[in-house]
């Protein structure tokens, strides 16, 4: 009985824009503000969405910010969370389709997994290598896949997802591989087990961020011969965190100690540095070279073995939810949801 009054809760559809929906206006290819009707007539078609064979039922909400997804910025994964969070605030959704432009796609699922962890809520996010209506296309069969896990989930399963070229991946492992071949997007490293969950007082701070601005967090991805002058520059233009995405186990430029002592500067003035590897897979260990010793002995916290996109969103929400110094290096450290590997 449970399961059936979860299953009969309304889903909602955010819809963001994208190649999904995109129409050729004679300058490329725009996403329309509105969709409804077609989303409606794909999800209409597809009858499997409930164990009896009707159409489960759904709700639409648009995006804030409607368009082509490499112009999201800081804040679109946080409205898009703030969105969802909103409509599930009575208890009247079952969960949520976010239909998104794949190029940050990933970003976004991840940030918003992170901003509403506390939420016991399924959400999926899709999108489409090529528009409605093209012959081959994958728009329609992304959206059906999207609502159909949705709709087979119950409040209680508290995981985003990526519901791509038919397969269904956790959105904080999940990454963009292909912007042509169907299955776009893949997770080279599994959920990681043991995660701790989110407790009540992260949980109060979560929801209490949703609304605030959205912080101002970057990465920066190494490079042989990156000078200091570099890191000093995303110091300054992520004010409120750095990612530093670095070779093998957290490895990084050091230019002579000019990087150390940037990143020293930036953390005393409060902008937390997480180190994170570019490889897909293996961890980071700040603690196995010198050079890594370094950068944790100028403030910098190892990330594991997150991706960029999970790193980012970690660290965006953790910071809109008050935390800082030792709190958000513990938090950022730990296993929340999946995310990373606990050492």
């Amino acid at each position: 009985m449970l399961r059936e009054a979860a299953v009969a809760a309304p889903i909602l559809v955010v819809y963001a824009g994208g190649t999904f929906g995109m129409r050729d206006r004679g300058r490329g290819l725009e996403a329309p503000v509105d969709l409804r009707m077609e989303m409606d007539g794909i999800l209409s078609a597809g009858r499997g969405s409930t164990d009896h064979g009707r159409v489960h039922p759904w709700v639409h909400a648009p995006a804030s910010a409607i368009g082509d997804s490499s112009q999201s910025g800081h804040g679109g994964g946080l409205a898009i969370a703030d969105l969802i969070r909103s409509a599930s605030s009575d208890g009247h959704i079952g969960g949520a389709v976010v239909v998104h432009g794949t190029d940050t796609l990933a970003h976004v699922a991840a940030q918003t997994a992170f901003a509403i962890a506390d939420l016991e809520l399924p959400v999926a996010f899709t999108g489409a290598q090529k528009p409605l209506g093209t012959p081959g296309g994958d728009a329609e069969a992304n959206l059906r896949d999207a609502f159909a896990w949705c709709a087979r989930s119950t409040r209680g399963d508290a995981a985003t997802v990526v519901a791509f070229g038919g397969r269904t991946l956790t959105a904080v492992r999940a990454t963009k591989r292909s912007s042509e071949e169907p299955d776009g997007f893949h997770a080279p490293l599994a959920r990681a087990e043991s995660a701790v969950g989110i407790d009540e007082s992260l949980g109060r701070a979560l929801a209490a961020a949703a609304g605030h601005r959205a912080p101002s967090v970057g990465l920066l991805t190494a490079v042989p011969g990156m000078p200091a002058s570099l890191v000093d520059a995303a110091l300054a233009a992520f004010p409120d965190g750095l990612v530093l995405e670095g070779f093998g186990a957290g490895t990084f430029p050091l230019d002579d100690g000019r990087v150390p002592e940037a990143i020293r500067r930036g953390v005393e003035h409060g902008t937390p540095v997480l180190a994170t590897t570019r490889c897909p897979a293996g961890s980071v260990g700040l603690d196995r070279y010198a050079v890594g010793a370094e950068l944790a002995a100028a403030g910098a916290v190892g990330g594991a073995d997150l991706t960029a996109e999970a790193a980012v969103g970690k660290l965006r929400a953790l910071v809109r939810a008050g935390y800082a110094g030792r709190d958000l290096a513990r938090r950022c450290a730990a296993n929340l949801i999946g995310e990373q590997r606990s050492r």
